[in-house]
Formats: C-alpha cells, sequence, structure tokens
C-alpha cells in the first residue's frame, strides 16, 4: 500500500467523486488515478468505491470505514515530515488557515502581522468560507487550522479550542429610537426590521432562534453573509443588526451607534478547529499565543491529544 494511493483515494472523495477535479488537485492524469484507485482496491481485496456505467457514485460501506483511516495515515505522514523539519533546526515553513470574512478582517489581522515580525520565513495563507466549510477544509487536510464560530455540527475527526468570547451588539444608525431606551428587550427588538445571517448559517440561526423561543416574529429585512455587509446595511437606514463586539469601532464605524445586548443574546466563542492527534509546529503554536494568551501550547495539546 503506497501513500500515493491513500492520496487518490481521499481526493476523490473530498472532491464529490469528480475525478476531474479530484485530477487537478493531485496534478495527476484522470487514468492515473484510476489506476492507483484499482490497485488499493486489488490489495485490499475489496470494492471502496461505487461505480456504475464508468462513473464514481459514493462510497461502499469498506470505503467509508477505510476513508477515516486513509486519512489518519495521511495526518501521520504529514506528522512525521513536520518533526523531522523541526528536528533540523529550519524555521521556515507554512501556516495555512480556513476562516471566515469577520475573523479574517478583525481577529487574525493583528495576529500575523505581530507574528510574521518574529518569524518572517513562515508563509501564511488564508481560505475563506462558512463555519462549516472552514471545518470541512481542515478536516480534508487542505488547511492546518480553522478560525472561526464553531459550526452546529463539528466533524468528529476535529476538536474546537475555544478562545475570544465576544459581547454581542445592536448596531444601529445614528438617532434610532431603541438607542433612547432604558432597558433593551427582544420584544423592543423585533419592532423593528432585522439585518442578519442566514438563519442555516451559526449566528443567524443563533438570533433568530432567540426571538422564536420568546414566541416572537421577525422581519428579516435583509440576509446578509457577514457583519461587515450587515453594517453597510444598518447605515443605509434598512433596520438594525446584531454583531459581535470585536467587529465595531466607534472611530471606523462613524455612522452606526451601538448598545450591549449579551444579556439577550450572550456571548459569541470563537474557536480554533484542528486535526484530532496532529502534530503541530512550534512556530504554529507561537501564532495561537499571538491570536490569544489562552492558546498556550499545553492546553492546545491536551486537548488534540484527549481521548473521546
Amino acid at each position: 500500500m503506497k501513500l500515493r494511493q491513500l492520496q487518490c483515494f481521499c481526493a476523490v472523495a473530498e472532491t464529490g467523486f469528480n475525478i476531474s477535479r479530484a485530477s487537478s488537485v493531485l496534478h495527476a492524469t484522470q487514468p492515473a488515478i484510476g489506476k492507483q484507485l484499482r490497485q488499493l482496491e486489488e490489495e485490499l481485496g475489496v470494492d471502496l468505491l461505487v461505480r456504475q456505467g464508468g462513473r464514481v457514485l459514493g462510497l461502499t460501506d469498506a470505503g467509508e470505514r477505510a476513508l477515516l483511516w486513509a486519512r489518519r495515515t495521511l495526518q501521520c505522514s504529514d506528522n512525521l515530515r513536520i518533526t523531522v523539519q523541526e528536528s533540523s533546526g529550519d524555521t521556515g515553513g507554512n501556516i495555512e488557515l480556513a476562516t471566515n470574512h469577520t475573523h479574517a478582517k478583525y481577529v487574525l489581522v493583528p495576529a500575523i502581522v505581530a507574528f510574521t515580525r518574529r518569524f518572517p520565513k513562515v508563509r501564511i495563507g488564508l481560505q475563506q468560507g462558512s463555519p462549516e466549510q472552514v471545518a470541512e477544509l481542515v478536516r480534508d487536510g487542505k488547511a492546518l487550522a480553522g478560525i472561526s464560530h464553531v459550526p452546529p455540527h463539528l466533524p468528529k475527526e476535529l476538536v474546537a479550542v475555544p478562545f475570544l468570547s465576544s459581547r454581542q451588539l445592536l448596531c444601529t444608525p445614528v438617532g434610532h429610537p431603541l438607542l433612547k431606551e432604558k432597558e433593551l428587550t427582544l420584544a423592543k427588538l423585533a419592532a423593528y426590521p432585522l439585518i442578519v445571517q442566514s438563519p442555516a448559517q451559526v449566528l443567524g440561526a443563533r438570533v433568530v432562534g432567540k426571538f422564536r423561543d420568546a414566541g416572537l416574529q421577525v422581519n428579516l429585512a435583509v440576509q446578509a453573509l457577514d457583519s461587515d455587509v450587515k453594517k453597510a446595511y444598518v447605515a443605509a437606514g434598512l433596520g438594525i443588526a446584531i454583531i459581535p463586539a470585536f467587529n465595531y469601532s466607534a472611530k471606523r464605524d462613524r455612522g452606526l451607534r451601538v448598545r450591549d445586548v449579551d444579556h439577550l443574546f450572550g456571548p459569541t466563542p470563537s474557536a480554533v478547529l484542528l486535526r484530532r492527534r496532529s502534530y503541530l509546529p512550534r512556530y504554529v503554536y507561537d501564532f495561537f499565543e499571538q491570536l490569544d494568551p489562552a492558546l498556550e501550547r499545553t492546553r492546545v495539546e491536551s486537548l488534540i491529544f484527549q481521548d473521546k
């Protein structure tokens, strides 16, 4: 059994069983990938893929089980490579991060600036997506770590290390009636159009769920992808929004006003998403501590390597 066979098997599964896309990811021809897959199945003595008319449609039951171990095997290979590189004293490397727009702009920038001054030979790459997509990128080994809110369904191969618990703010235009209220309630907020992330996303579902649990109907004026878009629509007078505190700056957002509504929605923790039992270079832990001193190595490792 060869690592290349496992790479082909995982790539086909992770690209939706599209051999053409898998060949692009692996920089290989489609016939070469097909040959590697057949050799792997022959060696194991079982079909891993469901095929029909020359097309791959999915995984067999054996393929589902094999995929988990194939990913772990490739992860162990990565761990070995990283360990050897560190023992050679090489201070260069890469940190491939998966994140969403809000964390990329407001959380990661100061950490990356400080880190690159200390480790100029380490390249940092960013991939963006929803929390669900961030988790998939980390699970599939396409990113070393994810920085986002925790998705509703965290893959079992991952662990979430919480940090940066941010208070929630009501965001309104200047002069909005809610700014004069002595006490804010969900009922008072529900009287105005609400700009919210899609209820299919983590924060959108949380905000809408609070109103629903209180038996309140909300007027969803606009469904926005991220907090920057929500602020733009609030400034345009389309409604009010709930945003994390780190997303607001009185100096930068001069056309907006905010009030604390943490008592209504509760804090929203961010998290570092990592593959279980993954070995990380020392400089990665230095980067985590730039994000938050609470992300110290002993704490992170205890979570990565703990038994589920």
